[in-house]
């Protein structure tokens, strides 16, 4: 199956943000090379629109320009690509404050996050019209989607969805995008788009989000690292800012590093809880061992559940009450859901806060800072990328 580079996937996520006050309908022309040598976007018959995440937004029916679409042609004859792009700070602001916003259920039955998914489902008319005629009578060529931030979700979700309207081999390239929906859409996602390059920086916060028990794709597979992870950093989100996406997606694919994305056990202790830091490498183990932890008091199917039927924030109030639970039931899980929480307080920079209670009320306390302390940097991230 073919895929492009790098460097022609990662232009195809950074060209739609040119294409943002174009008319919908009207055609585009990208203008880098690495895209034009093998995509046509001038003859595919234009723009396509979407209502960004914003309540203004939604309530005026206002579009821009969210995608566009070309032909292959040479090597990539028969081919097409879909770029989509991110969105600005005003939109991104609803998703990201309105974290409790909840969930709704994409085209194939799996739970996404309700803000990707009624941006993409605002662009399905378009897309459809589009493409239609491109797939309808080639079976054969292969659909190259590819965004960046939170492009990368909204292509995420285009690709299941061609996968099941066309049955076109799909290939998905996303370069710091957030993670889209729970555990069955991330494994929907391994098992029907054909290939997955979920491209990121070691330091960008905008991956991290939504936090567990939403999921990337592909589950328990790898993404490709372009740069090392020192810590937590907002410029790290940039397309063309150093370090810079574009800057640093060269080369081939099997030229990259990648990074395993499995889940480990993972235990922590209160008294070692100053080695945590607010890095990516932390936000991951915090994530496992939270995990472990309801794994290893047998509540975490339950807990899984449970976010499958509420709102986000009412997940969380559910949660903290999970977590109290298991501390009640012995020393050891009390030891373990003491020493989770210490590590929290000082990821989320208050080193000075001890854990001197394993109430309800405190653990959802501690759960809200260190989201907020995370949302923070990504929202940041979003703002500078813009």
């Amino acid at each position: 199956m073919k895929t492009i580079t790098p460097k022609t996937a990662v232009w195809l996520a950074r060209a739609p943000y040119e294409a943002q006050d174009v008319k919908a309908g009207q055609n585009f022309t990208a203008g880098k090379r690495f895209l034009t040598e093998h995509f046509d976007f001038s003859q595919t018959g234009g723009v396509v629109h979407g209502t960004s995440g914003s309540v203004i937004s939604s309530l005026l029916k206002r579009t821009t320009g969210f995608a566009i679409i070309g032909k292959g042609k040479g090597h990539f004859s028969g081919d097409v690509a879909l770029g989509i792009r991110g969105t600005n700070m005003t939109s991104s602001r609803d998703w990201f404050s309105n974290a409790n916003t909840g969930l709704a259920i994409s085209d194939n039955q799996s739970a996404v996050h309700s803000g990707f998914h009624k941006v993409f489902k605002s662009m399905e008319p378009a897309l459809e019209k589009q493409l239609a005629p491109l797939l309808n009578t080639n079976s054969k060529g292969v659909v190259h989607c590819a965004g960046h931030s939170l492009g990368g979700a909204l292509a995420s979700i285009a690709a299941i969805w061609i996968k099941q309207r066309f049955g076109n081999h799909v290939a998905l390239y996303t370069f710091g995008a957030p993670r889209v929906g729970l555990n069955d859409f991330a494994l929907k996602s391994s098992g029907s788009v054909d290939k997955i390059y979920r491209c990121l920086h070691g330091d960008d916060p905008v991956p991290l989000v939504p936090v567990w028990p939403f999921y990337h794709a592909p589950l328990n597979g790898s993404s490709v690292l372009l740069t090392s992870a020192t810590g937590i950093n907002p410029s790290a989100h940039s397309m063309l800012e150093s370090p810079g996406y574009v800057v640093t997606s060269r080369g081939q694919w099997d030229d990259l590093q990648r990074r395993g994305d499995t889940i480990k056990a993972v235990r922590l202790y209160y008294d070692r809880r100053f080695e945590c830091s607010f890095s990516t490498h932390w936000q991951e183990r915090l994530s496992h061992a939270l995990i472990t932890l309801l794994q290893d008091a047998g509540f975490l199917t339950a807990v899984t559940v449970q976010m499958g039927i509420s709102g986000i924030m009412t997940f969380y109030d559910y949660l903290a009450a999970t977590v109290e639970k298991i501390a009640n039931l012995s020393s050891k899980f009390a030891e373990q859901v003491k020493g989770l929480l210490g590590h929290m307080l000082v990821f989320a920079g208050k080193v000075t806060t001890a854990v001197t209670e394993l109430t309800v009320r405190f653990i959802r306390w501690v759960f809200k800072v260190t989201l907020e302390a995370l949302y923070r940097v990504a929202r940041r991230a979003i703002e500078l990328a813009s």
